[in-house]
């Protein structure tokens, strides 16, 4: 058997600015057996478009890759250079059936990027894990992606993507209609395990839409992250809606996601059952305009979820030195987790304004008798969707 081996230019900080500059590292790649090299990481170095076809083609004969972490690669480089130097890559990548994690992220490559990474995902449907954090992707981006996506599960005998569990697509300003056609890919992804999408500035409407396809499509999800997108009273109903649907779910943060005072009550209370999320690890909710009221839910949410060890609340709109906080301090010692509560140094003012917006008695009795209808209703707005 042949030792694995890994690959690594992190923290050299190479300016690659021709093929010849590649020649170290080409000589460096060709000295690993070919089925030895398991991993490489390129982070933190810039390549130009000779470099990259350079080092591309001594990774052609690499038949063992598995994690190819490409992140921060492209800085200083021309729009127009990164899509052909990104192409070099993939031309490597599109027959390594051993390739399971593919990074990307912290490379300003736009929506032209996502052209070369459809040809990946189509000719090479063994990928687990998608890294694409903070490409600036935008609207198109993202829809060229989930085209992606959708078009790879087409090519496959069951119509889906079972090898894929992990998609992050943080940071991409991805906004609702992002959101609705991400979701449309739900359906092929029936192994999603991890799911983030952080700061894309995602409004109610395509939250809604985004959850309900989550909650019906992917009941195997462990990790969701749509931290600082916007929630309000709907998103925080479609939330309630589809918790049931992760009985696997261990981390959720959803904090900076304005759910309010009345969308907080909905989220803990369909939160609360015991067999809901029985799983779950991590809280993080933090600056959600959650009241006193809210946080008075919070201990019974932690009488029937005694894994949930890490809690974050801090920037809500109750009071620190409220008794209740104590209480919670007290539900998360019991469970064994002692340090478990966040630090509340940046708890809110209560906004009086906004206070009279929101209809309580509204929002007190959201959730559904039949969630799965409630789902239906909401994953109907997917049909008006076009890939």
């Amino acid at each position: 058997m042949t030792a694995s081996t890994k690959f690594s230019l992190e923290g050299k900080v190479l300016k690659l600015n021709t093929f010849d500059d590649a020649a170290q590292v080409v000589s460096d790649l060709n000295a690993i057996a070919a089925e030895s090299l398991e991993e490489i990481v390129f982070s933190g170095n810039t390549f130009n478009v000779g470099a990259a076809k350079a080092v591309a083609d001594a990774l052609k004969n690499k038949v063992n890759l598995k994690i190819a972490n490409l992140s921060d690669i492209f800085t200083g480089r021309l729009k127009d250079e990164i899509p052909l130097a990104l192409d070099a890559f993939v031309d490597a990548f599109v027959d390594k059936k051993s390739l399971q994690v593919i990074d990307l992220s912290d490379n300003a490559f736009g929506p032209a990027g996502a052209a070369p990474i459809r040809r990946l995902f189509i000719e090479n449907r063994s990928i687990t894990t998608l890294k694409l954090n903070n490409n600036g992707l935008g609207i198109e981006g993202g829809r060229l992606i989930s085209t992606s996506l959708i078009e790879a599960a087409a090519a496959n005998e069951e119509k889906k993507l079972p090898n894929m569990h992990t998609i992050i697509m943080g940071r991409n300003r991805l906004e609702s209609v992002s959101a609705r056609n991400m979701s449309l890919a739900f359906p092929i992804l029936p192994n999603l395990k991890e799911l983030r999408m952080p700061q894309n500035g995602i409004r109610p409407d395509g939250i809604e839409v985004l959850l309900a396809a989550l909650g019906k499509s992917c009941p195997l999800l462990e990790i969701l992250d749509v931290q600082d997108n916007t929630f309000t009273k709907p998103g925080a109903k479609a939330l309630a809606i589809a918790l049931p649907s992760w009985p696997n779910l261990r981390i959720l943060n959803v904090g900076d996601c304005l759910l309010g005072r009345a969308g907080s009550k909905t989220f803990l209370k369909a939160l609360t059952p015991a067999t809901v999320t029985p799983n779950l690890e991590t809280l993080i909710y933090t600056f959600n305009e959650m009241d006193i009221e809210g946080a008075k839910l919070i201990p019974g949410v932690l009488a029937t979820k005694k894994k949930l060890g890490v809690l974050h609340l801090n920037g809500n709109t109750f009071d620190a030195e409220d008794d209740v906080v104590e209480v919670i301090r007290g539900a998360l010692r019991a469970n064994g987790f002692v340090e478990g509560l966040d630090e509340l140094e940046d708890m809110e003012e209560v906004d009086s304004e906004a206070e009279e917006e929101e209809d309580d008695e509204d929002e007190d009795d959201v959730v559904a008798q039949k969630p799965e209808a409630d789902v239906d209703a909401l994953a109907n707005a997917l049909g008006g969707v076009h890939v």
